[in-house]
């Protein structure tokens, strides 16, 4: 086990356990899981809604958005459940990476990703268990709320009977408020609580509204930290990763002269066709830290170039989308790594019981399954020695056989029995 402080400091070591080919790679392939589905049903949606495949495509590129243009209903409804479905594989993920952190700070260093990916699977009941339950709750108090608005119509009785049961109305209110509150904690920690006290979806949600109402302060000092953390990671990692990039193409342009740079070239305008909103939105930042993470300008297509070329800048802008997906997978896994931490540190300083000590049921089955492998198998028995001449008991059998006049029924020794036994050794028996 991992010496802990349980307080502050220990959420710096966030950045140190991200960094980790396993974990950025569990965090990646959740990030690429969600973003497929997430890609292919919107695109769905807003080809149902008559949008041609080149309008979006030109407009959004990777990114398509129902919100930003006039689309019918049913096509806000299936972009809504797309963004669903890439929360619902994003906590799924979370959980995995939290099952992993956990287990690296218990010392469990060949605790694999498919474990945790295994183990992320037996809890997606749990973990989208937690949440529909805190939706269930905060729709019971809105329906509710409607439901004695609408009698607040009746003429006379629903004004006088509004005006009477105010006070309880606003404490109900307060009350729904708390549970956003605490349904905004679960959001983020409850694959945290899943992973290191292996709850249900029950424990999750009470987990969530203890650490919610007994240690608010915490939680909003030690997030806004973790928050800090998570914007250096991101920046200083995608800083790295573009200085690398500048690096690479220094050295092949060398190499390879001008054609190196027409690679280039096509790649960052495949770039600019992929992610058209990504340009505006990254240079919307202060300072210019935009341009220091991504293009600086747009870049056009240069035409006339070879088929090769052209293949070959596809190819690179893929690997640079790649990349980018590296990064942003990094900083995913700053914050599942800072909130496993948060979470143990707020468990020990109100339970008085660390869960790195506490006994995990899966690793207690792995142990039991092990010593069932290495317990040696029973030894078997001897035979005792037999004689070599020894007959078989189905022999035996035969010679004891015998007919209603006494004789055996083996044919071999009748005519001995005739001899011998019956004449009473006669002299002329071998006749």
């Amino acid at each position: 086990m991992k010496q802990m402080h349980f307080n502050y400091k220990d959420i710096f070591r966030s950045a140190r356990l991200a960094f980790s080919l396993q974990r950025i790679w569990l965090n990646g392939l959740g990030l690429l899981a969600g973003y497929v589905i997430f890609l292919i049903i919107s695109y769905v949606s807003l080809l149902v809604g008559g949008y041609s495949f080149s309008v979006i495509w030109n407009k959004f590129g990777l990114l398509p958005c129902a919100f930003a243009l006039a689309a019918p209903w049913y096509s806000v409804v299936l972009y809504i459940i797309a963004l669903i479905a890439f929360c619902a594989v994003i906590l799924l993920t979370n959980t995995a990476v939290s099952r992993v952190v956990y287990m690296t700070l218990r010392d469990e260093l060949f605790y694999t990703w498919t474990q945790a990916l295994k183990f992320a699977w037996k809890k997606w009941v749990s973990s989208l268990g937690a949440m529909l339950t805190f939706l269930f709750i905060i729709a019971f108090f809105v329906i509710g709320a409607l439901v004695m608005a609408f009698i607040g119509r009746i003429p006379f009785i629903g004004e006088i009977g509004t005006a009477l049961f105010t006070i309880p109305y606003i404490f109900a209110a307060l009350l729904l408020f708390f549970i956003c509150l605490a349904f905004g904690v679960a959001l983020f920690f409850v694959p945290a609580i899943l992973a290191t006290s292996d709850e249900d979806a029950l424990g999750g949600v009470f987990q969530s509204f203890s650490i919610t109402f007994n240690q608010p302060w915490r939680i909003l000092i030690y997030v806004a930290l973790l928050g800090v953390l998570y914007i250096l990671g991101f920046f200083l990692f995608g800083l790295a990763m573009k200085f690398s990039y500048h690096i690479f193409m220094t050295l092949f342009t060398m190499g390879m002269g001008e054609k190196m740079v027409h690679i280039q070239q096509q790649a960052l305008h495949v770039l600019d066709r992929a992610l058209p909103a990504v340009f505006s939105w990254a240079h919307s930042l202060p300072f210019n830290l935009g341009g220091l993470l991504y293009l600086n300008n747009p870049h056009p297509i240069v035409a006339s170039m070879p088929v090769s070329v052209v293949i070959s800048g596809y190819i690179l802008g893929i690997s640079l989308l790649f990349l980018a997906g590296v990064v942003i997978a990094y900083a995913e896994a700053i914050g599942n790594a800072g909130l496993t931490i948060i979470y143990v540190i707020l468990y020990k300083l109100q339970e008085k019981e660390s869960l790195l000590e506490r006994e995990d049921e899966e690793l207690k089955k792995e142990e039991e399954e092990e010593k069932k492998e290495e317990k040696p198998a029973p030894p078997k028995r001897k035979k005792r020695n037999q004689p070599r001449n020894r007959k078989s008991p189905l022999k035996r059998k035969i010679l004891k056989r015998k007919n209603h006049n006494g004789l055996f029924v083996n044919p071999f020794f009748n005519h001995f029995q005739k001899r011998v036994i019956g004449n009473r050794f006669h002299p002329f028996f071998l006749l």
